[in-house]
C-alpha cells in the first residue's frame, strides 16, 4: 500500500468538508420541515441538484422561445416553468434549462406553489405533477377534470364532473392518498384552494336561477363530510386563496372578502371600483388592480400581507397587464412600463418594455417578463438609465422654459 502524499490529504480532506456541510445541510432543512411542514423530499432534491450543478450557467437574459407555441409561464420556487404546446421546461436565473419534459396534454392547465407544479388536461383525465427538475406523477382521473390547485404541502385538489352530481371535489394527498371527496349537487365548481397545512379547502361554486348567476363558496375541514362555512354572493366569484393560517381571500369582479375562523373580517366596498386582477404570492402576500369607476386606464393598486392587512394603495394612469410580488417587492407591468415598489409603496424601479409584454414575476432582485416572443429581465430595484435621462431631459427643458 502506497504512503500517503499531501497532495491526497488534501482532496481527501476537501471530500470530508463537502460530506459535512451537505449532512448539516440536510439536517437543518428536515428540523425547518418539521418546525414549517412545508418542506418535501421533492424540494430538498431540487435543492441539492440546484446545488451540486450551480457551477453551470446559461447564456443568460434575455431568453428566446424556440417556439411560438407557448402556452404559458409562471414562478416554480425562485424559477421560471414555461409551458409548450408538448413540452415544459424550467429555467434558472440565468437562464439555463434545469430541466426538459415533454407532455401531451391537450388542453394543460398549470397551477404552481413552493417549488412544484400541477398540470391538468382541462376536459380530459389526464395530470401530472412536478417539481424544478423531474416530473414526480403522473395520473389519470376516473372523470373529466375541470380544474385544480396543488398545496404547499403537496396535496392536490382535482374538480372533475361528479358521478350524480354536477361537480365533484377530491382530496388527495403528496402520497397520491385520497383524503376527501365532496360532491356539489347543482353547482359547477370554478376555483379552489389548498391551505397551507393541508387540512382544509375551499371551492367557488357558480350557478344560474332565473337567468342570473349566482355563487357559493364553501370551506371544507377533512375532518367533516360537509362544509363547516357557506357563502351566498348574487355574482360570479372567480378567486379563493388561503393565506396564512385558515384565512381564505374570497374574490370577484365585485368582491373582495376575508374569512377568518370561518367568519368575515373584511368587506372591501367595490361599488365604484371593480376589481380586474388579483395575485397572491407563495409567502401569502397580496396584490390587487382595481379599475377606478370601471375605468380600463385608471387604475387602483393595493397591495396586502399574509394576514390582509392593507400595506400600501397608489393609482396609476395606465392599463394595467399584469402584476406580482414577493416579501419584499411589489411589480405591476403596463403597455409601456415596468414599475416596482416596496412595501412602503414607495417606487424603486422603472423600466420601458415591450408592446406585446404579457405578465411580470418577480423573485425579489430580478423581475422577469414575459412577451409574446421571449423573457426579459430587469434589475427590480432600479430605475432604467433610459428613463433617468428622459426626465433629466424633462427637467432641462423646463428649467429653460
Amino acid at each position: 500500500m502506497g504512503a500517503v502524499t499531501p497532495k491526497s490529504q488534501a482532496r481527501l480532506l476537501a471530500v470530508l468538508r463537502t460530506v459535512c456541510i451537505i449532512a448539516v445541510l440536510l439536517v437543518l432543512l428536515v428540523i425547518a420541515a418539521q418546525r414549517f411542514g412545508n418542506i418535501t423530499f421533492s424540494s430538498v432534491s431540487d435543492y441539492f441538484s440546484t446545488l451540486l450543478s450551480g457551477v453551470k450557467s446559461g447564456d443568460g437574459y434575455p431568453y428566446y422561445f424556440e417556439t411560438t407555441k407557448v402556452d404559458t409561464v409562471l414562478p416554480i420556487g425562485s424559477d421560471l416553468l414555461v409551458v409548450t404546446e408538448d413540452s415544459t421546461f424550467v429555467l434558472d436565473s440565468t437562464a439555463r434549462k434545469i430541466s426538459n419534459e415533454q407532455h401531451n396534454l391537450s388542453a394543460p392547465v398549470v397551477h404552481s406553489v413552493n417549488g412544484r407544479a400541477l398540470l391538468l388536461d382541462i376536459g380530459e383525465n389526464a395530470y401530472r405533477i412536478q417539481s424544478k427538475t423531474k416530473v414526480l406523477y403522473t395520473g389519470s382521473f376516473p372523470q373529466k377534470l375541470l380544474t385544480g390547485a396543488i398545496g404547499k404541502d403537496g396535496s392536490v385538489a382535482l374538480v372533475s364532473r361528479g358521478e350524480g352530481s354536477q361537480s365533484q371535489l377530491t382530496v388527495l394527498n403528496s402520497n397520491q392518498k385520497e383524503v376527501f371527496v365532496w360532491n356539489c349537487a347543482s353547482e359547477n365548481i370554478i376555483a379552489v384552494a389548498l391551505s397551507d397545512n393541508g387540512k382544509r379547502a375551499a371551492v367557488s361554486a357558480v350557478g344560474a336561477k332565473d337567468g342570473e348567476l349566482y355563487s357559493k363558496v364553501h370551506i371544507f375541514d377533512f375532518d367533516y363530510s360537509e362544509p363547516i362555512a357557506s357563502f351566498d354572493y348574487n355574482t360570479a366569484v372567480s378567486g379563493v386563496e388561503f393565506l396564512s393560517g385558515d384565512r381564505l381571500l374570497i374574490t370577484g369582479t365585485n368582491v373582495f372578502e376575508l374569512v377568518e375562523n370561518d367568519t368575515k373580517t373584511l368587506e372591501e366596498d367595490l361599488s365604484l371600483n371593480t376589481l380586474s386582477q388579483v395575485y397572491t404570492a407563495d409567502c401569502n402576500q397580496t396584490v390587487v388592480v382595481l379599475s377606478k369607476y370601471g375605468s380600463s386606464t385608471a387604475k387602483i393598486i393595493r397591495v396586502y400581507d399574509k394576514k390582509g392587512v392593507q400595506l400600501f394603495e397608489t393609482e396609476l394612469a395606465e392599463s394595467v397587464k399584469g402584476v406580482c410580488c414577493d416579501e419584499r417587492y411589489i411589480s405591476v407591468l403596463t403597455d409601456s412600463y415596468l414599475y416596482s415598489y416596496n412595501t412602503k409603496g414607495e417606487l424603486v424601479g422603472k423600466h420601458p418594455v415591450d408592446s406585446d409584454s404579457v405578465r411580470p414575476f418577480t423573485d425579489g432582485r430580478n423581475t422577469y417578463v414575459w412577451t409574446m416572443s421571449s423573457i426579459q429581465c430587469f434589475k427590480t430595484a432600479e430605475i432604467s438609465s433610459e428613463i433617468q435621462t428622459s426626465d433629466n431631459t424633462q427637467e432641462s427643458v423646463s428649467e429653460t422654459e
